[in-house]
């Protein structure tokens, strides 16, 4: 039943490069919208794939440290489910296009 579940078809990877593909497609996705609306003489820095999981690293530890505060302690498993839509979300969103900070408080809310 699992292995024909929309689960195991969309969140389920072969390797990491899979996953790092998703990113780096969302990081170009990006790029590519806005260096087109603002043509492409715009001198503007984009950040690189790289220095996105970099930040995203950054938000992981600060969302591990909001769950850490909650009185009484918040259950093992509404960290973990936050974790995973924290990550999952920015498997296919860029941290230019929504702030990390932002998807984090939603992410535990909707854990």
């Amino acid at each position: 039943m699992f292995p024909l579940s929309t689960q195991a078809k969309n969140w389920m990877f072969a390797s990491e490069e899979v996953i790092n593909k998703f990113r780096e497609k969302a990081n170009r996705s990006f790029v590519h919208r806005h260096k087109s609306s603002r043509g492409e003489s715009s001198t503007l820095n984009y950040l690189s794939s790289q220095e996105e999981r970099d930040v995203l690293g950054y938000f992981e530890v600060k969302l591990a440290e909001f769950c850490a505060k909650f009185e009484p302690p918040m259950p093992k498993a509404v960290m973990g489910t936050s974790f995973h839509y924290f990550k999952r979300f920015y498997l296919m969103n860029s941290i230019m296009d929504y702030h990390p900070k932002e998807i984090l408080v939603t992410a535990v809310y909707l854990a």
